[in-house]
């Protein structure tokens, strides 16, 4: 069984299956998407055979780096933020550790945030982003197509 990240889980998820049934069509594939944290604790206690997560520091040695990935600050592109007014952010809930890094950045920088929408998911972050409603730090391969980095223009870390 493989584990990976929701935020790893991109559009071409659909053609690497493809290919992977081309290749060997009696494979049984079983794949658990999580959060990075929970595909790590499930691989550390053997419940799964691989795993493919975001890694934000160096902590963690172990493993091998597949793609170094640009993250962003996506939103609409008619998103509004109100000078003086706090960054509304749409995040999943704590401990996920792009939520930490999203925000440990904006803290360094001494941007006031605010959580304007708390997600179950990739998807529902998405949702919100596209519907205007606030920022996310996405990794631009996953974010919708309909949503733009609009770090440098409101000029965030």
């Amino acid at each position: 069984m493989v584990g990976i990240s929701h935020h790893i889980v991109g559009s071409e998820l659909a053609s690497l299956l493809k290919r992977m049934n081309a290749t060997d069509p009696g494979l049984v594939i079983q794949l658990h998407v999580d959060t990075s944290r929970a595909v790590l604790g499930a691989f550390d206690d053997g419940r799964l055979d691989a795993a493919i997560v975001l890694r934000h520091d160096a902590r963690r040695r172990d493993g091998d780096v597949l793609f170094e990935e640009p993250f962003g600050w996506m939103a609409a592109p008619d998103f509004h933020h109100r000078p003086g007014e706090p960054l509304r952010l749409a995040t999943q809930a704590e401990p996920c550790s792009v939520r930490a890094m999203a925000v440990e950045v904006l803290d360094a920088a001494g941007i006031a945030w605010t959580e304007a929408f708390v997600g179950g998911g990739l998807s529902t972050i998405g949702a919100a982003i596209s519907a205007g409603l606030a920022v996310a730090a996405l990794a631009r391969r996953v974010a919708p197509a309909d949503t733009v980095d609009l770090g440098p223009r409101l000029g965030l870390p």
